[in-house]
């Protein structure tokens, strides 16, 4: 995919701000290690991924070794363009089921929508919509859950602590 060097911004600040996000809930209950660009994901059979941001459990920590996470992260969050070919998008969430990866989420960074999806019991996914309130919980962070809009409006780290009740919320 070819991304312009505004996009490119966009991918870095969303990329960023899922870190973020998954870091709160991730850090205050001790729950495993997010982590950013850079790590692999080696399947069997030689086939990596690369995904912009992944969850790793700490029951998990096995898995991360220092050339590769060798194993399947909970949950792996691509940042693609809404110009994205649907082949191309569909091919990635093949792969990313393939690898037993239970949650997985592709971002259009340049409209702030969000693919959230869940795997079902064959390894496919499912494209969960928001509940009637606009909230997203998920499978891989049971602690996590927040209203989709947020990828469009990206509140900072203190709106998000409020939100969750971990601190108090001085904007009242």
């Amino acid at each position: 995919m070819d991304f312009t060097p505004n996009t490119a911004v966009l991918q870095a600040k969303m990329q960023a701000w899922c870190v973020n996000l998954l870091s709160i809930p991730v850090d205050a209950y001790k729950l495993g290690a997010i982590i950013g660009k850079g790590a692999v994901i080696q399947m069997v059979g030689g086939d990596a991924l690369a995904p912009d941001v992944m969850f790793v459990s700490g029951d998990d920590r096995k898995i991360v070794t220092p050339g590769a996470i060798r194993g399947a992260p909970l949950l792996a969050i691509d940042m693609i363009h809404s110009q994205t070919p649907a082949p191309l998008a569909a091919a990635l969430r093949t792969r990313y089921a393939a690898a037993h990866v239970l949650e997985y989420w592709q971002i259009e960074v340049d409209k702030g929508r969000a693919g959230l999806y869940q795997a079902n019991a064959a390894w496919d996914y499912d494209l969960i919509e928001a509940d009637k309130a606009g909230m997203h919980f998920s499978t891989a962070i049971v602690e996590l859950s927040f209203p989709v809009q947020w990828f469009l409006h990206q509140p900072d780290i203190w709106t998000m602590m409020a939100y969750w009740g971990m601190i108090e919320d001085l904007s009242e």
